[in-house]
């Protein structure tokens, strides 16, 4: 009798420590973006970029697919801390597809998510320069015990460039630098 016990208790014990390394999670296609009035996906070499027109003060959505590709379910609890810092865009949030706060991924499955960027600070750039953003940091947990942060590569690489003077509603004469 003491060896079942022992034996189910290593069972167990492999089985949590299983669940709690780090979520194996990849976000793909299908994308889609709201929140700007034009955009458009194109390939330089190995990446793909996703342009999309600069907004003052306006919030992007992009919403892409994420999938868990380990065996146990993981909760996305939202964005962790120490997220890049883009010049033009700011992380405002993340949402699934029903526009809750935390996710449930079951093992072998995917979801979409959103991840809402803030746009601002054209006014702090020349004309011709523009911000990237490649990643997002999420915060996670396996089993409501083990939490950790996951660094995603986002499907497309989101661009920005920052627009003339007469879009950039608080540049003036001296606030931006020249080029």
């Amino acid at each position: 009798m003491a060896a079942v016990v022992v034996l189910v208790g290593l069972v167990l014990a492999g089985g949590v420590a299983a669940a709690s390394g780090t979520p194996d999670l990849e976000a793909s296609a299908p994308t889609s973006v709201a929140g700007t009035d034009a955009t458009a996906v194109f390939e330089v070499g190995d990446r793909t970029i996703r342009q999309v027109r600069y907004d003052d003060a306006g919030t992007l959505r992009y919403t892409f697919r994420v999938a868990n590709q380990g065996r146990f379910p993981v909760t996305v609890l939202g964005l962790a801390p120490g997220q890049a810092d883009p010049r033009l865009f700011s992380y405002a949030g993340l949402t699934g597809p029903q526009g809750e706060r935390e996710v449930e991924i079951g093992g072998g499955d995917s979801v979409e998510l959103t991840l809402a960027l803030d746009m601002g600070g054209c006014e702090t750039l020349s004309s011709r320069s523009g911000s990237f953003v490649t990643e997002v940091r999420l915060r996670t947990s396996q089993a409501g015990l083990f939490e950790d942060e996951v660094l995603l590569t986002l499907p497309e690489q989101l661009h920005t460039g920052s627009p003339r003077e007469a879009f950039c509603p608080s540049s003036t004469a001296t606030s931006r630098p020249p080029g």
